[in-house]
């Protein structure tokens, strides 16, 4: 097993792995891996959009010196689980929507200290800013028509100034009538528009196809 990325991700041979903070335990069915005393987990990049823009490419991984994080649409975890795994003295704050998906984000963060699950809709961030506070880091993966706006009134919100900033947009949650690369651009003028820096893109196919990773700068 080979350092990858720094902090927390690791390569053995096609995949990439996660140090397992939650040893013993899968989350979704995924390789367990032991060496040399310790347990690593294999990322899948068809289940996580951040494996995914990894394994595509994406040079970005602003996780160095991130201790907040605000994740929005956590789902039941997968991603949110490895980012655990990579940043384990950091808070990471997860949003989700759905009361049923969100007992499962739950049940993960009883084993996972690092994690603060949120029962909340992403469209109204003024209902947990004083919880999460200011982070270094939101990530966003929900799929809402209006995913740029949403992501601008949290970064107002929850985002420190020249905070980092990770996207996964859906383009068929957009719209279905334009082509993903013009749903694309149209998404890059909206955000520069609204004040952020767009700094990469990764186009996230074959493991998500229709999803585009974008790596930005929140304004100073």
């Amino acid at each position: 097993m080979e350092l990858y990325r720094d902090p927390g991700v690791y390569r053995q041979g096609p995949g990439l792995y996660t140090l397992n903070l939650d040893r013993g335990n899968r989350l979704y069915g995924e390789d367990l891996v032991e060496e040399e005393g310790q347990e690593f987990r294999r990322w899948d990049p068809f289940r996580s959009k951040l494996s995914a823009y990894l394994l595509r490419g994406g040079r970005a991984w602003p996780f160095a010196r991130v201790h907040r994080l605000l994740y929005l649409g956590a789902s039941h975890g997968t991603t949110l689980s490895h980012l655990s795994d990579i940043l384990p003295q950091a808070r990471l704050f997860g949003v989700e929507k759905s009361p049923r998906t969100f007992g499962a984000l739950l049940a993960l963060a009883r084993r996972r200290e690092n994690l603060y699950p949120l029962l909340a809709d992403a469209h109204l961030p003024e209902r947990y800013r004083a919880e999460v506070g200011e982070v270094e880091l939101l990530y966003q993966d929900v799929a809402q028509r209006d995913q740029v706006e949403v992501l601008l009134e949290n970064v107002r919100a929850c985002a420190k100034p020249r905070a980092e900033i990770l996207l996964m947009l859906k383009t068929r949650s957009v719209t279905q009538t334009a082509t993903p690369r013009e749903v694309l651009r149209s998404a890059e003028r909206a955000l520069g528009e609204g004040g952020l820096e767009l700094r990469e893109s990764v186009d996230l196919a074959p493991f998500a196809r229709g999803h585009f990773a974008l790596v930005l700068g929140a304004p100073g």
